[in-house]
């Protein structure tokens, strides 16, 4: 189906956006957070709240970091409460720990508060069908939302609230139509489970999309040398270099829609609980959708790295 033909899911500006993210295992999800801030600041987008997927104590601090230093230390930050999830001697905390040390944040002695309570509370006040949730890590904090029961901040169980309050669900992960990419591949049961149960429609930017969208290189000729961005990818790819834009487009997606940079294929997917490995099966009036390249990547990368510097800070 093209874009531009009956839409599966078309943003309304603001979009009211919160924000799920393993950020600290590649410097992409930094790259997220400055095209979603600067979406932002350019009135396409409300972001509500941003929650940290994976088990690293810097996770938090890292986005509440970035945060702030684009004039936003309001944002309410989460975490997952999970030990020993993708963090310490693992390899992957090569910037979010540097950036939570070195730049002002609300997270670098406290704890943050647990993912799922946030989500919660942050989707009991909204409007019904209001939010849209960026998924550009592993799934537990979606999975444990589902199975959350009810309390004081709602009489819904998680599944109940997410099919009230949210609108769309758009997911960095898996590869198309078939395949096993890496955030699937690091928590297949959360990523099974969310495929079988979300309650409204999921858009997936598969690991192919993001494959040969080059971005990154111009934070490092029009940004100033301390933005924790520009840090974030020396840190983690080196000096000038790029890296390839699989959260990045994920954003732009739940943003702009699909057309012109893509199209969808509706359908249904499965995923493999024990290996994370994805299939798929088309069907027209599915409550799925993954995207398919129609835009050139460099045009999109273009785009994204525009976006990225765009604001600065």
């Amino acid at each position: 189906m093209a874009a531009n033909e009956t839409p599966f899911y078309t943003p309304a500006a603001p979009v009211r956006i919160l924000l799920d993210t393993d950020i600290g295992p590649d410097c992409d999800d930094a790259g997220a957070a400055a095209v979603l801030h600067a979406l932002d600041k350019d009135g396409e987008a409300t972001i509500a709240g941003m929650m940290h997927c994976t088990s690293s104590k810097w996770g938090a601090g890292c986005l509440d970091a970035l945060n702030a230093y684009y004039g936003r230390p309001d944002i309410p930050v989460g975490t997952l409460k999970t030990e020993g999830f993708l963090n310490d001697d693992a390899g992957y905390e090569r910037y979010n720990k540097g950036i939570t040390l070195n730049y002002p944040n609300r997270y670098k002695e406290e704890a943050a508060p647990d993912a799922v309570r946030l989500y919660r509370e942050l989707l009991a006040k909204s409007e019904d069908q209001s939010t849209v949730i960026v998924a550009i890590g592993p799934l537990p904090n979606l999975m444990n939302l589902l199975q959350s029961e009810p309390d004081e901040l709602s009489p819904l169980n998680g599944t109940e609230l997410a099919a009230r309050k949210v609108k769309h669900l758009v997911v960095m992960g898996g590869a198309f139509p078939r395949g096993k990419e890496w955030n699937f591949e690091m928590h297949p049961e959360s990523a099974s489970y969310v495929g079988a149960h979300w309650p409204t429609p999921i858009t997936f930017t598969g690991f192919e999309i993001g494959l040969d969208i080059h971005t990154g290189s111009r934070l490092f000729t029009e940004l100033p040398a301390d933005h924790p961005v520009r840090q974030s990818y020396s840190w983690y790819v080196g000096e000038g270099k790029s890296r390839h834009s699989w959260d990045l487009t994920a954003v732009l997606y739940a943003a702009r829609g699909a057309f012109p940079y893509w199209d969808l294929v509706r359908g249904r997917i499965e995923v493999d609980r024990v290996t994370g490995e994805n299939a798929w099966q088309d069907d027209e009036a599915g409550p799925h959708a993954y995207l398919r390249a129609l835009s050139s990547p460099e045009s999109v990368a273009e785009l994204l790295d525009e976006l990225m510097v765009k604001h600065g800070g």
